[in-house]
């Protein structure tokens, strides 16, 4: 990437990669489709018609269903379901649990569902996402697409957003799928799982909970620009810092954002969690504001504070990964942390070779690892793509992949 853009191109980025439409739901809200005894996950609460937008060729609901939260507990969440127009195949429409990227640390209204673009406002803040090119392309192609806001998003929200939470990410898919089939009766009972960025490490925990919804069978992954490798990524931008003095500012910021995201994601779970513990005074300033917002304005008001101390600013601590909670954290969250985690069905993953926020070395070790451990994956890199552009690069492999697992 040119010098010249890699301010941009890094902020647009980590929004992105870190990140992340369809108005409020429009008519009335019908009633659950059934009164069960006990509250399980993917209990239908209502459903009701949701705006779609033209590029789309099918119709949306918005689903309020129940889920296992991060504390345990039953909580609302609310998910799109997207089906294509005309009649279902004799088995039903196949299924893409699709998994977006960062759209806040903690905003509930920063929901895809309460955006026109399916993206919580990336691109209604500047940054093309591509979701609704995404989610477009899988419907017009035949596919049905469950969409979730995720836990501690969405209108109905009654949780914190418990930000990198693996278990909240795929359960949040995992119970979409099943509320889905529940308002929906011409859905296939085959499913992949779909993600880009934080939902591309989102769909790489799916495989872990599938068993959850054992009515359902799960087809595989793609993990497009997954995010992923948080310690290694950090340090690497301490490297490039190191290296392009002129641009040290830059990767400062990236670095503050992520352990910023990281310690949101661990204080949800753990309320005791002490940010003290692996950032100054000036960064755990910022969080009560970065916790409001949605992700481009939470990355701006995080510049502008750095920017007004420089390089006085006491961000985050170059041993914030080794603090003995922040390491479980990461261990148990992030696939390149976790010495257990594995991959047996079919994976694809797909990645820009100018991305700046995910980066090839990580993601690549991170693929070596799986087919060491025996994982069916496949690893493209798309040259001269960035962490959103390589959405459209990859698709026409993404669809002929979907297609072969689905006619597995």
């Amino acid at each position: 990437m040119h010098p010249s853009t890699l301010r941009r191109a890094a902020t647009r980025a980590l929004v992105i990669t870190i990140l992340g439409t369809a108005a409020l739901a429009v008519g009335s809200i019908a009633p659950a489709l059934a009164v069960e005894e006990a509250a399980t996950s993917g209990t239908v609460i209502s459903h009701a018609p949701h705006r779609i937008s033209s590029q789309i060729k099918g119709r949306a609901e918005l689903i309020v269903h129940t889920m296992q939260s991060v504390s345990g507990g039953q909580t609302k969440a609310s998910t799109l379901l997207f089906v294509p127009e005309g009649p279902a195949p004799q088995d039903g429409w196949p299924v893409i649990a699709w998994a977006h990227g960062t759209t806040t640390p903690g905003n509930k209204l920063c929901a895809p569902s309460l955006t026109d673009d399916l993206d919580g406002g990336l691109t209604k803040d500047g940054f093309n996402s591509d979701y609704l090119f995404e989610i477009s392309t899988l419907v017009n192609a035949g596919y049905a697409v469950v969409a979730p806001d995720l836990e501690g998003l969405g209108e109905v929200a009654e949780v914190p957003y418990p930000y990198f939470n693996a278990s909240s990410l795929a359960r949040s898919l995992v119970s979409g799928v099943v509320a889905a089939h529940k308002v929906n009766a011409n859905l296939s009972n085959e499913y992949v799982a779909v993600g880009h960025s934080d939902g591309g490490h989102a769909v790489l925990g799916v495989e872990a909970f599938a068993g959850e919804a054992p009515q359902f069978e799960f087809k595989g992954t793609v993990a497009i620009a997954p995010y992923t490798s948080i310690e290694a990524f950090v340090k690497e931008l301490g490297q490039r810092a190191a290296a392009k003095p002129e641009k040290a500012g830059d990767f400062r910021l990236l670095q503050n954002f992520n352990v910023a995201l990281m310690t949101t994601g661990l204080k949800v779970i753990d309320p005791s969690f002490k940010p003290s513990s692996v950032m100054g005074p000036d960064l755990e300033a910022q969080l009560k504001e970065f916790v409001t917002r949605c992700s481009v304005p939470a990355i701006g008001g995080l510049s502008k504070a750095i920017a007004a101390k420089g390089a006085a600013f006491d961000g985050f601590k170059e041993n914030w990964a080794s603090e003995p909670k922040m390491a479980a954290f990461l261990a148990k969250n992030d696939p390149a942390a976790n010495p257990n985690f594995r991959l047996k069905k079919p994976t694809f993953i797909s990645l820009g070779t100018d991305d700046a926020f995910v980066f090839q070395n990580t993601t690549a070790a991170l693929v070596a690892r799986l087919k060491a451990d025996g994982t069916p994956v496949k690893y493209n890199e798309y040259p001269g793509t960035d962490h959103f552009t390589v959405i459209r690069a990859a698709q026409p492999d993404t669809m002929s992949f979907l297609k072969e697992l689905f006619a597995d």
